[in-house]
């Protein structure tokens, strides 16, 4: 998933998983940012000199959105279950 001229390019619709996968995210911005995964409340920091990587195993069910955190850019939405 990337970022990049102010538009999000890569799969950003829905992205389901299965429950107890393990999940690696990994987004490349041309901005300064967090990757923030809701629900699972994890983030990790990306822009232009860092690649932000968020794994973990999908254990709480639902459909959760993953965004730049302070441009309030959706980058796609997870689904587990």
């Amino acid at each position: 998933m990337s970022y990049v001229g102010g538009q999000v390019t890569g799969d950003s619709g829905r992205v389901p998983v299965t429950p107890g996968d393990q999940v690696t995210i990994t987004v490349t911005s041309d901005v300064a940012d967090e990757v923030h995964l809701h629900g699972y409340d994890l983030s990790a920091p990306v822009g232009p000199d860092t690649m932000s990587t968020l794994t973990f195993q999908a254990s709480i069910s639902g459909v959760f959105e993953v965004e730049l955190e302070e441009l309030g850019t959706l980058l796609f939405t997870l689904q587990v279950g």
